[in-house]
């Protein structure tokens, strides 16, 4: 059964995140997944602030196929929302891990097909180059924040999820997925599109290998192994190039922005 918030009514829990919850939800014949802040942060200034900038992005940002867009920002009482386009599909870590036990698979084990590993990949470098050039980095590129729909001809590919975008040349406190964070990031240096292309590279890696990267456990460790730890060799020589480059720890020396990763997986 439903309940109702505000307008609309929210049919089944999607996602339960650090800053707030996302519904499946539905106004009418529209449908939308609508993302509501915790009701503990709803006094949280800084919890406040960030969810006023995910707001901001995802309904001002121009429209983009490859990012999340939003239909509309509000509240309801004291509780921030943003009710946002529903992207069909599922989210690209639930596709190659559909269950706890198959988080970490038989190394050596490709998750996609190559064509389709690259598919991804190019889409995802496509919406984060998108809102580079608006001026902000996503900070959160994760296979849990790709929503894939499965097409004849080529994946439907949406970067989802802008709770901890922060503009270019902006640091601060660490925020973002552990295994996937630049190392910058980690060190809480300033965020560019570099910071971004790390966090793809992983990406690439991980899809081409087939298991995780960085993925330590705690948090702290995930972090280390980001800071420390090499990735191993990949079975293609051309993709290993290409993820290795855009693993460098050091971002001057990385691949400078997503569509310039775009170039190197479509050998341009």
């Amino acid at each position: 059964m439903s309940d109702s918030f505000g307008s609309w009514q929210l049919d089944a829990l999607i996602a339960v995140g650090g800053l707030g919850e996302i519904w499946r939800a539905s106004r009418g014949s529209q449908l939308s997944a609508v993302k509501r802040i915790h009701t503990h942060l709803i006094r949280n200034e800084d919890a406040i602030g960030q969810f006023t900038r995910e707001q901001e992005l995802a309904t001002t940002l121009p429209r983009h196929p490859n990012l999340i867009h939003g239909i509309e920002a509000a509240s309801v009482g004291d509780r921030a929302y943003v009710a946002l386009e529903l992207a069909p599909g599922e989210d690209l870590r639930r596709m190659i891990a559909p269950s706890p036990s198959q988080m970490t698979p038989k190394p050596g084990r490709a998750f996609l097909p190559p064509h389709r590993t690259t598919a991804i990949v190019l889409a995802a470098c496509e919406g984060a180059a998108h809102l580079h050039a608006n001026g902000w980095v996503h900070g959160d590129i994760n296979p849990s924040n790709l929503v894939v729909d499965p097409q004849p001809e080529e994946d439907r590919v949406v970067l989802i999820d802008l709770g901890i975008a922060r503009p270019i040349g902006e640091g601060g406190t660490p925020r973002g997925t552990h295994a996937y964070m630049a190392p910058e990031q980690v060190r809480g240096e300033a965020w560019t599109p570099a910071t971004d292309v790390f966090a793809l590279g992983v990406l690439l890696w991980e899809l081409s290998a087939g298991e995780r990267l960085f993925h330590r456990g705690p948090p702290w460790l995930s972090m280390q192994a980001v800071i420390e730890h090499d990735p191993a060799p990949l079975a293609d020589p051309r993709v290993d190039a290409i993820a290795r480059a855009a693993l460098a720890k050091d971002p001057a020396k990385r691949l400078a922005s997503p569509l310039e990763l775009a170039e190197r997986l479509r050998g341009d």
